[in-house]
This record gives structure tokens, sequence and C-alpha cells, in this order.
């Protein structure tokens, strides 16, 4: 999954940090808090993904979501998320 801005963006090389617990790059600049992307980071995270950023200043950002496979149960509705943890503690 991607999703795309047209926002202030930001140098590529910043792409990892941003990603962290309290990290702003425009500090004073924009409201926040620092905390929404770590949280995204997190829950993707927990469930086995991962989650990267691509941007140019000026043009904007684009947030890319990986998940495993597993998720595709949920979305068809064949299996309860309880289940599936399930199957993973007993793994």
């Amino acid at each position: 999954m991607a999703v795309r801005d047209n926002g202030i963006g930001f140098p590529q090389r910043y792409a990892q940090g941003i990603l962290g617990l309290f990290k702003r790059l425009h500090r004073g600049e924009y409201p926040g808090t620092g905390l929404g992307l770590a949280i995204c980071q997190r829950i993707v995270q927990r469930y086995g993904g991962r989650i990267w950023a691509e941007s140019q200043p000026d043009v904007g950002s684009t947030f890319f979501i990986e998940l495993p496979a597993i998720a595709e149960k949920f979305s068809t509705g064949t299996e309860s998320p309880t289940a599936v943890n399930s199957e993973r503690a007993s793994a």
C-alpha cells in the first residue's frame, strides 16, 4: 500500500529518521508532536510488516506499507484476526 501527498516533502537522507518517536524535521514551522509516523511504524512492525518513505523537498512524500500475506485472510473474511493470532502463538 502507498500513501502519497503533495506536501513540503523532505530530503531522502532523513527518510528513516522521521519514523522515530518525537522526530520532527520542521520544528516550529509546522504543528505536530512527532508521534504519528512512529505509531504507524509500531503498528506495521507488530503485524510483521515494514514501512518506509520516499520524498523530495517541495514535491511531496510517498509512504509505503508492506504487510505479510497473512493479511489477505482478513480482507476475504475467511478467518478472524483472533484465529490467526492463535495460530502464531502455537507455532
